[in-house]
């Protein structure tokens, strides 16, 4: 009985049966959370003064990993300056970037994430603004939700190319009022343009399953969450207040 047990044959099955169900458990029992960041400035974490620094998708990584929920976080693809196109790009010709000493293929990312965060579509329409004379652009709503319609195929697009790897949970990140100065003097119109905004980003989510987070009003909160009006982004505080509307969101949600 003990020479059968002993045959090589047979210690070769049962090891191999082994690490089968070895990786097997490792695969399907870590059911933490593997997050990519993809997007633009607001991605990456760039603060009002130019440098990247610590982002909403680092407060996100932060509390995920404190509640022991992190597997891994990765935000390399997210570049500042970033248009729609640009990650369209990326993923059609497979960006590869270093994450931890290797090389990680933008679809591969894709595959493994089990959640994912994008701000995007923010270039797309600051590039078509003209900023020198900003009242006379928010004069003409027809013309600027026109504007927002040709962005937002753009981020269909995006959601589109995202959701053919993705099959975790992807959040799409709102936009904000990058200039509040602008509020004071035409706050009806500010409202009106993000309100629709908003419903376009809501109705693109919806068709690909996607969730959709609002962070326009919790940005109007306070002064110090854009504290240099001669840069569009937010300070720590800033993106801390984005992180939370997110941690809200997945937490209602899950």
């Amino acid at each position: 009985m003990l020479k059968k047990f002993l045959n090589p044959k047979v210690i070769l099955i049962l090891l191999i049966s082994f690490i089968l169900v070895f990786f097997i458990y490792k695969s399907l029992g870590d059911d933490r959370i593997q997050y990519v960041a993809l997007g633009d400035s607001l991605a990456a974490g760039q603060n009002p003064y130019g440098e990247i620094s610590f982002g909403y998708s680092d407060y996100l990584a932060n509390y995920l990993n404190k509640n022991k929920m992190l597997r891994d976080y990765l935000k390399e693809f997210a570049q500042s300056g970033y248009r729609t196109k640009d990650i369209l790009n990326d993923i059609e010709l497979g960006k590869t970037v270093t994450h931890n000493d290797r090389e990680v293929n933008i679809k591969e990312a894709l595959r493994e994430a089990n959640l994912i965060t994008i701000s995007i579509g923010a270039n797309d329409f600051l590039g078509e603004l003209n900023l020198q004379n900003i009242e006379q652009s928010l004069s003409s709503l027809t013309k600027l939700n026109s504007l927002v319609d040709t962005i937002m195929n753009n981020v269909e697009q995006v959601l589109k190319s995202v959701r053919f790897y993705a099959k975790g949970k992807v959040i799409l990140v709102g936009y904000y009022n990058p200039l509040p100065v602008l509020y004071k003097s035409n706050p009806k119109e500010v409202d009106q343009l993000f309100a629709y905004v908003k419903e376009k980003y809501m109705e693109v989510c919806s068709k690909y399953q996607v969730t959709y987070v609002d962070i326009y009003e919790c940005m109007k909160k306070d002064a110090s969450y854009l504290p240099n009006p001669f840069d569009i982004h937010p300070s720590s505080k800033g993106y801390e207040a984005i992180a939370n509307e997110i941690i809200a969101s997945l937490e209602k949600n899950t």
